[in-house]
């Protein structure tokens, strides 16, 4: 286990570090999935691998509690993706930590804040290349940035992000500022993330008018992952809730399946991983 976490962020605020790409770059493939175009993505809010010690309770509360990141890995190695979309990771370090540990390649940015300490990440098995940050929120302490990269899908550039939308801001403007961050992308986007907003939410509709939800479009799995959702991990006064996407722009990608990660790995997050099954199709290419 790892007690730290303060001091990634004081680090990083004094040497001014906003974005950062690593893991095991190194050892990444030149592509990603299959010469098909067949590409296994996942989302993850892994509430700093606090696990679901103290629910409810604010990680920024948590800095100087146990942080394992092993059943994070793990539970990311049994969705076997090829792409992964982080949210509330701790700092630059927990990020290379976890991707050296699946031997991924990954960037990582740094929410807006005055003492920056977490923010959102993406792994991948090929290389990760025009890494980027977009603030798509400055509330009140509590402000959000996406990131996005370019990964190679059967030789076509595919944009993958990640983000978590500020769940205080009911205003629309974070929806619209990752529409507008990605209006200009020719290339297929897979946008990923912790959204906080469950399907008969107003700004899910706004979301899908140019992105099909994965779990709408799929073959099968979509009933299950319905049910369940994917927040909290155990129900107690929340029932369960579906708030964790894969958005996939239209008639760019095809979806057989989609699950969530649970069993032996539902306690290492308050959330469930979630994976999609997706492949582009022939106009993609």
């Amino acid at each position: 286990m790892q007690r730290w976490g303060l001091a990634s962020g004081v680090l990083a605020a004094v040497l001014g570090v906003l974005l950062v790409s690593g893991g095991a770059a190194d050892r990444a493939a030149a592509q990603c999935g299959g010469a098909d175009g067949a590409l296994q993505v996942m989302t993850y809010n892994i509430r700093t691998a606090l696990g679901t010690k103290n629910p409810g309770k604010n990680p920024l509360h948590q800095l100087f509690e146990p942080h394992d990141i092993a059943p994070v890995a793990a539970a990311i190695a049994a969705a076997d993706a090829d792409v992964v979309a982080l949210q509330e990771v701790l700092g630059w370090g927990q990020t290379r930590r976890i991707a050296r540990a699946l031997e991924m390649d990954s960037a990582f940015v740094f929410h807006p804040s005055p003492l920056p300490w977490w923010g959102t990440a993406v792994l991948s098995r090929c290389k990760l290349s025009e890494v980027r940050r977009e603030v798509i929120s400055r509330g009140k302490g509590n402000g959000k940035a996406m990131v996005l990269a370019q990964v190679e899908v059967a030789g076509q550039d595919v944009i993958v992000t990640s983000l978590h939308r500020d769940r205080d801001d009911n205003s629309g403007a974070q929806v619209a500022r990752v529409l507008s961050a990605l209006q200009s992308e020719i290339a297929p986007v897979v946008l990923m993330g912790d959204f906080n907003f469950t399907p008969n939410d107003k700004r899910h509709g706004v979301v899908s008018g140019t992105y099909d939800d994965s779990v709408h479009v799929a073959q099968s799995g979509a009933d299950y992952v319905g049910t369940r959702g994917t927040y909290p991990v155990i129900a107690g006064s929340k029932p369960h809730r579906r708030i964790d996407y894969v958005f996939l722009s239209k008639g760019d990608f095809a979806v057989s399946d989609v699950r969530v990660i649970e069993g032996v790995h539902s306690e290492a997050s308050d959330h469930l991983g979630f994976v999609a099954e997706v492949t582009l199709t022939p106009q993609s290419q």
